[in-house]
């Protein structure tokens, strides 16, 4: 009797009978040859990664970026940013070339019309 799935014999034709023991225990002692060489290899690498970079931390905080730089970039005034930003919902609306022509909470700080170029062509 084969290897089965639930009465049907397995594709790779392999049955419990095809193999030894002591081929099984040569697989399984290559498969362990196999698992502590890789393990080997991480810890090693792992090893030179701490000693080459040790505990620096070339990571570090960005400047802050203030209201008025990001109106420059959105071609939006200081006060509208501010209001987007305050805002728990904010609705824009934006044209054809996906510039934006409104947005609910500009009418907050009473500003009615969003600039037309927004640094795009």
């Amino acid at each position: 009797m084969g290897l089965s799935f639930f009465g049907i014999p397995a594709p790779w034709g392999i049955s419990f009978y095809d193999e030894s023991l002591p081929a099984v225990l040569r697989r399984l002692a290559g498969y362990t040859v196999v698992i502590l060489a890789d393990t080997f290899v991480l810890l090693a690498w792992a090893r030179y990664n701490q000693l080459r970079f040790g505990r620096r931390n070339r990571r570090r905080r960005s400047d802050p970026i203030s209201p008025a730089d990001v109106g420059g970039f959105f071609a939006l005034t200081p006060g509208q940013v501010i209001a987007c930003q305050s805002a728990k919902r904010c609705v824009m609306t934006h044209d054809e070339k996906g510039r934006l022509t409104a947005c609910d909470s500009f009418e907050k700080v009473a500003l009615k019309e969003v600039p037309r170029n927004l640094g795009r062509t």
